[in-house]
């Protein structure tokens, strides 16, 4: 038995084993330096929290050197649901295409028309100048 299962799950009966605990994925992320952001790393197979975090550290921290190590247990962790389409923001992003542009010029020649553009040409000019 290893060191680590005999400390985090000690046996009940001295001299047994205890019975195999059943094992979770956990998943681990690092952050490779203080002020940067946490970094997807990989898997790994853990009775638990402790023990996730006790692997990770020793696997990854081995690897490279890392400032801070989080591990997250699977089961524990929410996603999307898988519709095959892509992501989309649920605000209006038309800003950021050409099409998002036709209305400009309607909105210039609303503005012009109303005449409250010379004011506010007049006023910027006598604020700055």
């Amino acid at each position: 038995m290893s060191k680590l299962r005999e400390v985090t799950h000690p046996p009940t009966v001295p001299g047994e084993l205890p019975p195999e605990p059943p094992m979770k994925v956990f998943e681990v992320f690092i952050q490779v330096r203080q002020g940067e952001p946490h970094e997807y790393a990989g898997s790994l197979l853990a009775v638990d929290l402790d023990m996730a975090l006790s692997l990770a550290m020793q696997h990854y921290g081995r690897d490279q050197n890392c400032y801070h190590v989080w591990v997250a247990d699977r089961a524990h962790m929410k996603g999307s649901d898988t519709t095959g389409e892509p992501v989309f923001r649920i605000t209006d992003q038309d800003y950021r295409f050409a099409r998002g542009y036709q209305d400009v010029r309607k909105k210039w020649e609303r503005f012009r028309s109303a005449k409250e553009v010379d004011v506010y040409q007049k006023e910027d000019i006598r604020e700055h100048y």
